[in-house]
């Protein structure tokens, strides 16, 4: 019995990776890749306060922009200022449902330059969420999804519900390049907006459109 317990454990070990990257780890890192993208003053936003909150704060107070933190949980906030302090001092919190904070955002910025969802342990409400804010999500832009993975992909940190929808949808976009982190965070997925429609993965495409973007990419090809 002991011979089969220590297989079990090994066998579950092998499938549960360990955490690489914290949120703000990944955060910080994805905002030094792409900042020449962003646009000045980037503005940077999340649904679901916590220790990004201050990977957000700092990486906009070295870029000069303003970041914007939607939750519902008023304790959670307070105890994040109380915890924080001058670090988070300059972040706009956004109180109560994150959709209607989202519409709030969107109608004063055109363009958002980071946005990481991270609220309701939902997939349907995440999708929501990125249906607010993806007209202010122009080329440069970054999006960070946690709770999120690729749908090949199956050793991850937690469950990966709040990407159900919005992960396929991304690699159906012939605009939005995908990249799976699945040892950052609680698993997480980041997203690239760009000009060019080169990123479609006709695995996840519909399919009436994928000759009319293959046909483009060959005209690329051809330049």
């Amino acid at each position: 019995m002991r011979q089969i317990i220590d297989i079990l454990r090994r066998a579950a070990g092998r499938n549960c990776p360990r955490r690489t990257l914290s949120h703000g780890d990944l955060i910080t890192s994805l905002i030094g890749d792409y900042q020449a993208g962003f646009h000045k003053p980037p503005v940077f936003v999340e649904t679901g306060s916590g220790l990004s909150t201050v990977a957000l704060a700092k990486a906009a107070g070295a870029l000069g922009g303003v970041v914007y933190s939607c939750d519902y949980n008023d304790e959670k906030v307070s105890a994040l200022k109380a915890a924080a302090g001058n670090d988070v001092a300059a972040i706009h919190f956004q109180m109560g449902d994150s959709l209607d904070s989202l519409r709030k955002i969107a109608d004063m910025h055109d363009r958002l330059d980071f946005v990481f969802l991270d609220s309701a342990a939902s997939a349907t409400h995440t999708f929501r969420e990125f249906s607010i804010v993806e007209r202010c999500l122009q080329p440069g832009a970054v999006l960070l999804i946690d709770n999120a993975a690729l749908p090949e992909e199956t050793r991850v940190l937690s469950p990966v519900r709040k990407g159900k929808i919005l992960v396929h949808y991304l690699l159906a976009s012939p605009v939005w390049e995908v990249v799976g982190y699945p040892t950052a965070g609680d698993s997480m997925v980041a997203a690239i907006k760009h000009e060019k429609p080169e990123y479609a993965d006709s695995r996840y495409e519909h399919s009436e459109y994928v000759d009319h973007w293959n046909e483009l990419f060959d005209k690329e090809l051809a330049r």
